[in-house]
Order: structure tokens, then C-alpha cells, then sequence
């Protein structure tokens, strides 16, 4: 049988991996660790359980990086799984009790977007303190969109983040679009 979220997996790595040591270190500063496929029990536990794909390190510590990848179109939205058809829990669901209860969680949230699989050209990439997104979610209904494909997502754009988001756009290299929201 097989794997689309293994194969998936290491695409998104594939795909991060490219842009790791630039452009993302201007959206976020440190250290960037993949945890995503690595051999370590603690590290598994914080991707399985608290969503965590990445580590940013800086002087003063770290802090958790929850990344999603699409390839395609840079749709310039950040989107979040909301009922899968196999009725599993949801990113939602788990980021919303996740940080409810305390719980480890991602800092921050990041979604890129690449050209195709293969060459994996950035497109685009925003990147949001993941309290911010889903405080927006919650409060701001306005601003939140539904979409099925086979499974149902929520998604904000980006435009609509003034103030709470960082993005970069590869047509526009020279135009990074840093907010105050966002700590570097």
C-alpha cells in the first residue's frame, strides 16, 4: 500500500530544506533544526504529538516551528485541517487544546508555497505566531474561509494579517515584508 503522508513527509522536508538557509533566516532569526524524520524519541513525541516540525534557535533559547508545504500555487493563505475523512483528530483540534491546557506547541506557524515536487522553487512564505492565527480564527470569523478537498480546511490569507505576519515573495526578493507582530 502506499504512504502519501511518508511520501508527503519527505517532500515537505525536501522542500523546507531548500530555503532553510535563505530566505527563511530574514523572516525569523537563529538557527533553523529540522525534527521531522529524525531519529530521537524526544524529538518524534514533539512532532507527533505537539506539531512541532521545526526548532528555531537563538540566544536565547528555542522555540517550536509547526510548517505546512504546497506545491503548485502560492495561495497566500495559511490553512489548517479542520475534519479529516477518517474522522482523526485535527491539527486544529490538538493546537486548540494544545494551547488551551498549556501544552507544548509551535511558537510560530509557517506555510510555503513551491512551484512542483521536483524542482521545488519557493514561491512564497508567510510565518505568524501560531497564538496570533488562532486568535484570529477564533475572534475574527469574518477573516476565516472553508474549503473541502478530501478533507475540509480553514483558511486566513494573508493580507487580511497586517500587523501579525512575515512574508516573502521569490518574484519580489528585494521586498520582504517584515511586521511588528512577529518577533524576529
Amino acid at each position: 500500500m502506499y504512504n502519501h503522508w511518508s511520501k508527503d513527509m519527505k517532500d515537505t522536508v525536501a522542500a523546507l530544506e531548500k530555503i532553510k538557509d535563505d530566505p527563511l533566516p530574514k523572516l525569523i532569526s537563529g538557527r533553523i533544526h529540522n525534527v521531522e524524520g529524525v531519529d530521537n524519541e524526544v524529538l518524534i513525541m514533539m512532532d507527533q504529538h505537539s506539531g512541532i516540525d521545526y526548532i528555531r534557535e537563538n540566544e536565547i533559547g528555542l522555540q517550536g516551528i509547526a510548517s505546512r508545504v504546497q506545491w503548485g500555487k502560492a495561495w497566500d493563505t495559511f490553512s489548517i485541517r479542520t475534519k479529516r475523512r477518517t474522522g482523526a483528530e485535527t491539527e486544529f483540534e490538538k493546537r486548540k487544546k494544545q494551547i488551551k491546557h498549556n501544552y507544548f506547541y509551535p511558537f510560530f506557524t509557517l506555510q510555503a508555497y513551491f512551484d512542483n515536487r521536483s524542482d521545488n522553487n519557493l514561491l512564497s512564505v508567510g510565518i505568524i505566531k501560531t497564538t496570533e492565527l488562532y486568535n484570529i480564527i477564533e475572534n475574527r470569523p469574518d477573516l476565516v474561509h472553508q474549503t473541502k478537498s478530501d478533507n475540509e480546511f480553514i483558511f486566513v490569507r494573508w493580507r487580511d494579517l497586517t500587523g501579525l505576519v512575515k512574508t516573502y515573495h521569490a518574484a519580489e526578493a528585494d521586498k520582504l515584508t517584515l511586521f511588528a507582530g512577529v518577533e524576529q
